[in-house]
């Protein structure tokens, strides 16, 4: 480089998930979690995270002892560290379990799902929040990948839905939240008409409780002999 010209130098952070207007976002989706939680019985939470930095993140799980991981790499770091197909808990361990766009920084989410769905107790509850691809943020995202930053993979919610059903849960409807366009200043975008371009959809699953269900007892009906057999045979009149 001739001396005397600078080279101006573009530095960003290294997670998209980072940025305040992410943040913001995050917070949003974290503010639905109480009522939800109040209607769990007492048990063990799991918050799946995009990233390290939003461990910082206030999550109020009230009454449910909880266990916090984030994307890293290719696997989940934080309380532990294990592979998306093979977290190191017993079935039926979790009461509660909550994604927050751990899927969008994931290349191939679909191993979590089966995972998620036997560690969930029966009659627990799954929450999944995702990046609504058609939203407005898609285009912002992609700017900020300039840098080289890798860009989240937002999928469509019916997509989960059948990889829901595909595990055995139950899925129920999705719904979008957040604004249409980043900001960090969290500002609610109420038209009706405006709720497809919001920037993430959340889409919640129930694991549904194995019931016995008792067989019907059939009355006993009296058996009548028939003649043939009520007739002595020779041998005993003999």
């Amino acid at each position: 480089m001739p001396p005397g010209i600078r080279c101006r130098v573009i530095t960003g952070p290294d997670n998209l998930f980072v940025l305040p207007e992410f943040e913001t976002l995050l917070r949003d989706e974290l503010a639905r979690l109480p009522p939800l939680v109040l209607r769990q019985p007492a048990g063990a939470a799991l918050l799946l995270q995009a990233c390290a930095a939003n461990r910082a993140l206030a999550a109020d799980l009230r009454h449910l002892s909880a266990t916090r991981l984030h994307v890293e790499g290719s696997g989940f770091a934080g309380d532990v560290r294990c592979a998306v197909d093979a977290l190191p808990y017993e079935s039926d361990a979790f009461q509660f379990i909550v994604v927050q766009h751990a899927a969008d920084a994931l290349a191939a989410p679909e191993a979590l799902v089966d995972e998620l769905a036997r560690v969930l107790a029966p009659g627990g509850t799954l929450l999944w929040f995702g990046l609504n691809p058609w939203s407005p943020w898609m285009l912002w995202l992609h700017w900020q990948a300039r840098r080289g930053v890798a860009l989240p993979h937002a999928r469509h919610p019916d997509a989960l839905r059948r990889r829901l059903l595909h595990a055995q849960l139950t899925p129920g409807t999705s719904s979008t939240l957040g604004t249409c366009w980043p900001t960090p200043v969290g500002r609610a975008d109420g038209a009706r008409v405006l709720a497809p371009l919001r920037g993430a959809w959340m889409v919640s699953a129930s694991k549904q409780r194995s019931v016995l269900t008792p067989l019907r007892q059939r009355p006993l009906r009296a058996v009548t002999p028939r003649p043939s057999l009520a007739v002595p045979s020779r041998r005993v009149r003999a």
